[in-house]
């Protein structure tokens, strides 16, 4: 342990030593270590940011739980029943307000993550810094994804409502968001930080979701009742599902089975082993939650107009737009 006089002038270097591990091409694991410590530090002080400042503007917001309210109506009722909670609708409505400024934070990074990478997927500048920038937008989330977990673990063990925050059924779909990056992400910027198929599903994993939800925060504030914002709301929807079917979809499979064959090429068999699980899971996780939600919106809600129909009924009966939900 460093004496007291030798710990200032080692923070004061950090900053030079962060900037000189993100472009080392030959890092060491405890150098990332450092680094990705750095990066949780920096994201949840972001995320804190964010609560801080847009809580107390969102409290006083009535359109945002309007909003929320139309959601629940539209999806909610059905993501209750999936996750197996009782939510009422005022239930669903206060904790998503709650959320509301850490899904903002939520599509910051995996903007900024997927921007990272665009230097190595158009080609732009030096190879090795671009490489460089690649692996840091790999960092940079599983940074996030560990002061998620540690944020998990919190509500769910120190605050009242926390378990009914966040269940089971939704730690266990976080968890296997989070398997890739935490498992492999870190091997992989050591041994293949300059391969394509790495910065290319990096950039799409974090882009689709940053564009995506954006779009669908957006399409919460429509109202289906009324003629533009309805077709606002198919427009962007339509858009979000193209880009998740691709993004998430084709090319995700693509990357996978390209990664998949190299690591078999290169005989290493632990990468294969673990990344094939990897694959799966992820797999399933960006159809059943990040492909169809967007594909049944985009029916339930397309020119017949059926699904606004139904959205306007249940604001008189809640109980009319549950029963056609399971009957569609």
């Amino acid at each position: 342990m460093k004496a007291p006089s030798e710990l200032l002038p080692s923070l004061l270097s950090l900053p030079t030593t962060l900037y000189e591990t993100i472009f080392n091409p030959h890092p060491t694991s405890h150098e990332l270590l450092v680094l990705v410590s750095a990066l949780s530090i920096f994201w949840t002080l972001i995320f804190q940011i964010l609560h801080k400042t847009l809580t107390p503007y969102i409290q006083r917001q009535s359109w945002l739980r309007e909003a929320m309210g139309r959601e629940y109506d539209r999806v909610g009722v059905l993501m209750c029943r999936a996750l197996s909670v009782h939510w009422t609708r005022e239930r669903y409505i206060e904790i998503m307000v709650r959320d509301w400024p850490k899904m903002q934070g939520i599509y910051l990074q995996h903007f900024v993550g997927g921007a990272l990478c665009l230097p190595a997927v158009l080609g732009w500048g030096d190879e090795s810094r671009a490489a460089s920038l690649a692996c840091l937008g790999v960092l940079s989330e599983m940074a996030w994804e560990l002061s998620d977990m540690a944020d998990i673990f919190i509500t769910r063990s120190m605050t009242s409502d926390g378990k009914e925050r966040l269940p089971n059924k939704m730690v266990a779909i976080w968890m296997i968001h989070h398997s890739m990056t935490l498992s492999l992400g870190m091997p992989l910027v050591l041994k293949y930080r300059n391969l394509p198929e790495l910065h290319w599903m990096t950039f799409n994993l974090q882009w689709a979701a940053a564009i995506a939800i954006g779009m669908n925060e957006y399409t919460k504030v429509l109202d289906l009742s009324k003629s533009m914002e309805l077709w606002t709301f198919r427009l962007l929807n339509g858009v979000a599902f193209v880009i998740m079917a691709w993004m998430r979809g084709f090319h995700w499979l693509y990357l996978s089975g390209r990664l998949l064959s190299i690591w078999y090429r290169d005989e290493e068999w632990t990468f294969l082993l673990i990344g094939s699980v990897v694959c799966v899971l992820i797999t399933g996780f960006n159809f059943i939650l990040c492909i169809m939600p967007f594909y049944k919106k985009m029916v339930k809600f397309g020119p017949s107009q059926k699904g606004v129909i139904l959205d306007e009924r249940n604001r008189e009966d809640d109980n009319t737009l549950d029963d056609a939900y399971n009957r569609s």
